[in-house]
């Protein structure tokens, strides 16, 4: 109990939303800076948080995450100061998925004590446990100060934000005459700006080895010299249109017109005997650095994002349990309160058996009686699947439409991805990881089927990741679909950003298409 009420104790709480933290360009020991902050209860100091996404101690035999807490050089307060402070790792549900120990320091200005270790490895955090520390892509810090003497007046949070400017490109490169590629010849893709047309980043794809070479391998050049991260994630696809295996990589680059020699290959012998041409399914994610980096809010408590530690979330799903179990339970006794964890483990076991389940049903194809076909593709499913997750879909299939008479239904008008994404969330409850654009196409395609869970799950990460040159279309989005909740939240947004987005392209643009919208957005800023 005593430690939990050292925790208990009033803090400043800052926390970091890192937005497409996989693309980290920083080499080991180099460090990334958050928007500076202020802790107003403690001297109105100044300061800055500085992350490794790479860091290697000789101690160390894999590249871990670090941190440390600066002072700034202008900041106010003693020239000496004492204080206590933590960083941990959230989940998007504010529990600490990994801390630092809590230290006590003295910090002058200029100055920082230590590196805080976090104790997970960057391979789990970026890779092998990325749903878990990179929900839709965002790393979430956590960094907790404490009065070395006293105590504050009330808890205080800051929250801060930065996004780092990354664009994608998907496509199918196909190589054709495949089975007589000639050793060393290099066969390229250039991805081109769509603004300007210019080159920027280059792939190539090229035998090793001499002619009776087995190994495909593959190189990615840098044209644009602000690129400084790459992903590069590729999949061969067989003459049945199944991808054959995914391999991913990314790439650092330092100067100009740098080429980095990928260590993934592909088997020649294993792909010739089924393609004459090679197809493959590529995505290649690039990043030119920081698009923003700003202080989102300053809030007077901790209800808007709760931090849980373990000890804390135990309690929480206790309460849970017990509400839906029986009131009668209480937690005088040890062994219920572990009785009803491990029941919520049991259940939660369940429901994930009966999601992998669903998703085979969907992914073999097991006793699919519909169709639904968009431009280039067709999806079998399940009609009383779709019924029981959409209103749209149970009245066409309830009533002698076309659809339930062709047993198929045509979605021109979404595409590909959009539709695979809607049913992978129709049969399992999930969102695959968004970007801007598909949270947009994904939103349209919830709102026609009505499946309203999964707007609101697409409305949450357009408001989470709403900027200055996006907001105008969403707020066109949100008017389009009478969504009043996402409406007014970009309409509060853009009242706030004010000069900023008011004298953008993207604002020009908006009074030409929707002079009515435009207006109505423009009186909130003078309404009493």
């Amino acid at each position: 109990m005593a430690s939990r009420d050292v925790n208990e104790r009033k803090c400043f709480t800052f926390i970091w939303k890192i937005e497409n933290a996989s693309y980290f360009w920083q080499k080991p020991r180099e460090y990334f800076s958050s928007p500076s902050f202020v802790v107003h209860e403690i001297e109105a100091t100044k300061w800055k948080l500085n992350l490794y996404p790479s860091y290697i101690t000789n101690a160390l035999e894999d590249n871990t995450i670090a941190f440390c807490l600066v002072r700034q050089f202008d900041s106010k307060g003693s020239e000496k100061l004492g204080i206590e402070w933590q960083v941990g790792l959230l989940a998007s549900d504010g529990t600490i998925l990994s801390a630092c120990c809590r230290k006590k320091g003295d910090f002058r200005k200029g100055k920082f004590v230590d590196f805080d270790l976090i104790p997970a490895r960057r391979a789990d955090v970026f890779h092998a446990r990325r749903r878990e520390f990179l929900s839709q892509g965002t790393l979430l810090v956590s960094c907790k100060i404490w009065k070395s003497v006293g105590e504050m007046a009330e808890d205080i949070q800051w929250v801060a934000r930065t996004c780092l400017a990354v664009e994608k490109r998907s496509f199918t490169w196909k190589v054709g005459h495949f089975s007589a590629l000639e050793s060393e010849k290099k066969y390229t893709y250039e991805i081109k700006s769509l603004e300007t047309g210019e080159q920027i980043i280059s792939l190539d794809l090229f035998l090793t080895g001499g002619l009776n070479s087995e190994e495909i391998r593959f190189a990615v050049t840098r044209k644009d010299p602000k690129i400084r991260c790459c992903m590069l994630e590729l999949s061969p696809v067989d003459a049945f249109g199944n991808a054959v295996e995914r391999l991913k990589d990314e790439f650092l680059f330092d100067v100009p017109d740098e080429s980095k020699q990928s260590p993934l290959c592909l088997s020649k012998a294993k792909l010739k005997e089924k393609n004459k041409v090679l197809s493959l399914l590529c995505m290649c994610g690039f990043s030119a650095g920081v698009i923003m980096k700003e202080i989102e809010r300053v809030l007077s408590d901790r209800t808007s994002f709760k931090i849980r530690d373990a000890e804390n979330l135990c309690f929480e799903r206790e309460n849970e349990i017990k509400r839906v179990i029986s009131d009668s339970i209480t937690t005088k006794n040890s062994e219920t309160k572990n009785h009803c964890l491990g029941s919520e483990n049991v259940l939660h076991g369940l429901k994930n058996v009966l999601i992998n389940d669903f998703k085979s049903m969907l992914n073999e194809r097991i006793q699919s009686d519909i169709q639904l076909r968009t431009r280039s593709k067709t999806y079998p499913s399940h009609k009383c699947i779709l019924s029981a997750r959409s209103p749209v879909f149970k009245a066409m299939f309830s009533n002698d439409m076309k659809e339930k008479i062709n047993d198929s239904v045509d979605i021109p008008d979404l595409n590909d991805d959009t539709v695979f994404r809607m049913l992978q969330y129709i049969y399992s409850a999930e969102v695959e990881e968004l970007e801007w654009r598909s949270a947009i196409q994904l939103y349209e395609a919830a709102d026609k089927y009505e499946i309203l869970t999964l707007r609101d799950e697409c409305s949450s990460y357009l408001k989470n990741n709403l900027c200055r040159n996006k907001a105008c279309e969403a707020l066109v989005l949100a008017d389009l679909h009478q969504d009043e909740g996402l409406k007014s939240f970009v309409q509060d947004f853009i009242v706030r950003q004010g000069k900023d987005i008011v004298f953008s392209k993207e604002w020009d643009q908006l009074m030409e298409t929707d002079p009515r919208l435009a207006a109505e957005t423009m009186r909130l800023k003078y309404k009493e």
